[in-house]
């Protein structure tokens, strides 16, 4: 495997940026009169937390011009992401409004991102030679295709690029059902699959998007992961990891999560971790992140989903979408469990 230069290149992600809007206190929105406003994306949270631990990241997608657009551009700048690619234009930047649930009462999420810069963008408005120069790896998530068929289309460009010029690509299936429905979602990650190296897709994405039969119900929960991971592998071998992880709800504010990574015909798995919650939104990013830190610094697989579980598990912790936990923290949960007080 091509090592990536950490000193030279740069992670890049690509997808849209919004602004996320949430009641206080754990209020319902009917409720309140004021919000708490947070910067955040799938693929933004994923790159600002790879520039926690430390990488070289770059960020691209289309922003409004206006001071909401200026803001989410200072948001990334502030954690060092590399902004220098990302475009600006007339338009309205995305919003979604996040309730948080307590108890037995889900967390909700509205979305207001219809007809934003970013998701009215489309191929001729991204220099791919450019903006994919000095770039070792690429992610991108299922939320930002699910946005316009425009969209869909660069995705599609970029992985393909990144297919012929030996960049690696990583993606996360992310499927949102109020983003678009199961046969889209499918079409496209049969389309994009070909052209991915570390993948994000788990047991139901598997079984829901990709419409692989569930024919292993005398098995365990791992036993049915594992021979799902092999028929996906079957089908694309060019998968070189996938990783996901299971979550037992306890209640809105106590999960449990194990983690799970396929590689060379075999599946690891993390240990179980119990914990309340402050905020769940971003904790899925928060594992990616971790899985790709791991695996550009050439860990074994069982250190591998340890840290990406890890790392999920401690962004619960953390208020809003971005896991600003650093690698010591990290491993020091890894190597020391739980303590009160770091002295």
């Amino acid at each position: 495997m091509k090592n990536i230069d950490l000193n030279k290149n740069f992670i890049m992600g690509f997808g849209e940026i919004m602004l996320r809007l949430s009641p206080p206190n754990y209020k319902k929105i009917i409720q309140t009169n004021c919000f708490e406003s947070i910067y955040s994306g799938a693929e933004a949270n994923v790159i600002i937390s790879l520039s926690t631990l430390g990488h070289k990241t770059k960020f691209v997608t289309k922003l409004p011009n206006n001071m909401l657009g200026i803001k989410a551009k200072n948001t990334l700048q502030e954690y060092g992401v590399n902004t220098e690619d990302i475009l600006v234009d007339e338009g309205r930047l995305g919003t979604y409004y996040v309730e948080m649930g307590y108890g037995y009462r889900n967390t909700e999420v509205i979305y207001d991102r219809k007809y934003s810069t970013m998701s009215l963008a489309n191929v001729d408005d991204f220099d791919l030679f450019k903006i994919l120069d000095n770039v070792e790896l690429v992610h991108i998530s299922g939320i930002t295709p699910a946005l316009s068929n425009n969209l869909s289309e660069v995705v599609l460009e970029i992985a393909k690029h990144c297919n012929k010029n030996n960049i690696k690509l990583s993606y996360d299936s992310n499927y949102r059902s109020k983003l678009w429905a199961i046969k889209e979602a499918r079409y496209f990650l049969e389309k994009i699959l070909p052209y991915v190296d570390y993948c994000f897709l788990g047991y139901l994405d598997m079984i829901n998007i990709l419409d692989f039969k569930n024919k292993f119900n005398n098995l365990d929960f791992e036993g049915r992961l594992e021979l799902l991971y092999e028929e996906l592998l079957n089908k694309y071998p060019n998968l070189l990891y996938v990783c996901s992880t299971n979550r037992v709800v306890n209640s809105i504010n106590n999960n449990s999560i194990k983690g799970y990574l396929f590689n060379n015909n075999k599946l690891y798995s993390s240990n179980e971790y119990n914990f309340d919650i402050l905020d769940r939104v971003g904790t899925g990013d928060a594992f990616t992140a971790g899985a790709l830190h791991s695996i550009i610094n050439n860990k074994n697989n069982i250190d591998i989903i340890e840290f990406a579980t890890c790392a999920s598990v401690l962004k619960h912790s953390i208020i809003g979408d971005i896991n600003i936990i650093d690698e010591d923290t990290i491993n020091s949960l890894l190597k020391n469990g739980l303590k009160t007080v770091n002295r």
